[in-house]
């Protein structure tokens, strides 16, 4: 691994460099199906004292153990998607993800930002193997400059697969779209290829300097969840070792699934990722802020 890596700074959250350097960012999900604090996901209605009340914790962990953090606001509808960015960015600083399963949602949702002083910390999430070039224009058009790039296909499932969509097909198109901070997510299929993700996540930091690289386990841990039927502590306890092996193996950002798990998420990250940055004393790498985990939660 090469002395000196590129870092990206969007908001207040700087991510990237070599591992130890700058801490694991995480990315906690609101609004998505079935979150409780929903009433109407078309009309993009919901509990406002309650999501305020979990948008707030997760900063407030976010200070306690130093690992900087991530909304992913998700929504079905352009109505619902706006109304929730609009409460979330006036909650917190923290950067936002603009999700949602529609692309027109997302193109809808970034076009009604442009231009606005929340335009800076908008993500957009995601550029993927589906995009078209109204997407790409979309996102060109409404200035937003910050995106995750989704290398996850079921015709690229192996690392060196994912290298090759993303340089033939997926970089091309963000540098098309006008995108300056990219945050590579090579994906994860399933619990078992979480090994596969943590070997394409050190491929890619290799391969690619100028990009934070991450992933979301959460889907496939939740799928896994209910498969076996699992219930507390066994279900935390898996999905902590999921993480710390994902920190281990060099993750800029985790999706680690619905906020309100932020309680045992971030402690569990948080030691994960202070025993790595202690490993790489040995390598000469220092921590570039006084703010991580290793100096405020061990």
């Amino acid at each position: 691994m090469t002395e000196t890596k590129t870092i990206v700074q969007i908001g207040r959250v700087t991510m990237g460099g070599r591992p130890g350097e700058h801490p694991t960012v995480m990315v906690g999900s609101i609004f998505n199906a079935g979150q409780k604090i929903v009433r109407d996901e078309k009309k993009g209605e919901f509990d406002r004292d309650k999501a305020r009340e979990l948008i707030e914790k997760q900063d407030e962990l976010s200070q306690q153990v130093g690992l900087p953090c991530i909304l992913d606001v998700i929504g079905s509808t352009e109505k619902a998607l706006i109304t929730y960015l609009e409460f979330v960015a006036e909650i917190t600083d923290a950067p936002i993800l603009v999700d949602s399963m529609s692309p027109a949602v997302r193109m809808a949702a970034v076009k009604h930002f442009s231009n606005s002083e929340v335009m800076d910390r908008l993500i957009y999430n995601s550029i993927d193997e589906h995009f078209t070039e109204e997407e790409l224009e979309a996102i060109a058009q409404s200035g937003i400059k910050n995106a995750v790039v989704l290398a996850f296909s079921n015709k690229a499932v192996k690392p060196k697969a994912k290298l090759k969509l993303l340089q033939n097909k997926l970089l091309p198109a963000a540098e098309k779209a006008g995108v300056e901070n990219i945050l590579l997510d090579p994906g994860v299929l399933d619990l078992a290829s979480t090994g596969w993700t943590g070997a394409a996540i050190e491929q890619l930091k290799e391969t690619y300097e100028s990009y934070p690289v991450g992933c979301a386990p959460a889907n496939a841990i939740y799928t896994w969840k209910r498969s076996k039927g699992l219930t507390s502590p066994a279900f935390e306890s898996i999905a902590g070792g999921i993480f710390s092996y994902l920190i281990a193996r060099g993750a800029d950002f985790i999706f680690y699934g619905p906020i309100g798990i932020a309680n045992w998420a971030f402690p569990a990250c948080a030691i994960s990722e202070a025993v790595c940055s202690y490993e790489k004393r040995l390598e000469g790498i220092r921590p570039k802020t006084a703010d991580n985990p290793l100096n405020k939660y061990i």
